[in-house]
């Protein structure tokens, strides 16, 4: 993909004589305002468009604006993704119709959700949002390379607004998006809104079994106290900051003004993401966990140790492997299916 740098050197239009058209006509109905050109190419070509929504209070940080092209490289992962798609689709046994019309929440660059269903499903229709104009000029690149003008369309908004037409799409698909809102409930009414009788609804998020991730590196970390051997201080703060994330994001004090600050806000429960799901009509909610081998908590500490300080270099100690194992060896497959970390959600809309 072209550097967000030169992505962003293409000139946004003024709010008057904005170029470049209209979005394709299978997309016009889809949306009860007006499209407006948000970013465009040099030619006037539309890159990526915007909704005015007044009611729209949302927000992002940073990581998804200044930092994008950072936040794209750490955590593009296409093929990871389109296995969970897979993986979720065959566990469930949901059937999506061909040639689907797919409405993508939280977009970003694209590259873990739009890449994967163009793969999936031939001939699908997609329109991705996300808040991040900086990461949809990405995803905009790579529509431009792949020719896809047709097919993909970027729309600057908000994930849970209003703007959207009701019951005009046949699957909604949100990689890890419902845990940076604020409410989380909304996210999931506003997909059940878009989504026609029947339609499906896949997401992939986080969950309260990282409770169990956060008493092994709290034990880690206290062990190398009492050793009086301090760990490698990359991989000490890796381990506490995680600690933390985990405790802040268990069951946060949504009145507290550092809860809009996070990035990561919730760790979910089956129990919730059910409520949620039946409260906004969806009729069958199936959980597909992630990850429940016999090495789990020892092979989430090295990824995490990769994601959290962007090197491959780092490693635990031989001793601090010890626990991980140890925890490993108590708690079973099925306590980790249960407990799971991360799971693929796919719902199901009342027909």
């Amino acid at each position: 993909m072209a550097s967000l740098m030169n992505l962003l050197r293409r000139r946004t239009p003024s709010a008057t004589g904005a170029r470049g058209g209209s979005p394709p006509a299978w997309a016009r109905p889809l949306f009860g305002v007006e499209l407006s050109p948000h970013l465009q190419s040099d030619t006037g070509d539309v890159l990526v468009w915007t909704v005015e929504d007044q009611a729209s209070t949302a927000t992002i940080t940073d990581q998804f604006k200044a930092n994008a092209e950072e936040y794209h490289r750490r955590y593009a992962a296409s093929d990871h993704f389109e296995k969970l798609f897979r993986q979720g689709l065959e566990a469930s046994g949901v059937k999506v119709t061909e040639r689907p019309l797919i409405l993508d929440v939280g977009s970003g660059s694209g590259v873990n959700s739009v890449v994967p269903c163009r793969r999936l499903f031939p001939g699908a229709r997609m329109v991705a949002t996300d808040l991040s104009g900086e990461l949809l000029a990405m995803l905009a690149d790579y529509v431009l390379a792949e020719r896809a003008a047709d097919e993909v369309i970027c729309v600057k908004m908000d994930a849970m607004s209003e703007t959207v037409s009701p019951s005009a799409f046949d699957l909604v698909t949100g990689a890890s998006i419902l845990h940076h809102l604020d409410s989380p409930e909304r996210g999931v009414a506003a997909a059940g809104r878009a989504l026609k009788p029947g339609g499906h609804a896949i997401f992939f998020e986080p969950f309260n079994g990282w409770a169990i991730v956060r008493l092994a590196f709290e034990r880690i970390l206290a062990e190398a106290a009492l050793r009086g051997e301090p760990l490698n201080p990359p991989v000490e703060k890796a381990l506490a900051d995680l600690v933390r994330d985990i405790a802040a994001r268990s069951d946060p004090d949504t009145a507290d003004p550092a809860f809009h600050a996070l990035d990561d806000k919730w760790l979910f429960s089956r129990t919730r993401v059910q409520a949620m799901a039946r409260a906004a009509g969806f009729e069958t909610v199936r959980f597909v966990p992630h990850n429940t081998h016999k090495t789990l908590y020892r092979d989430i500490a090295a990824v995490h140790l990769r994601l959290a300080s962007g090197r491959s270099d780092l490693a635990l100690p031989d001793w601090a492997m010890a626990i991980l194992d140890g925890f490993d060896a108590a708690i079973t497959a099925h306590a980790k299916q249960e407990q799971m970390l991360e799971a693929t959600i796919v719902l199901t809309k009342a027909g």
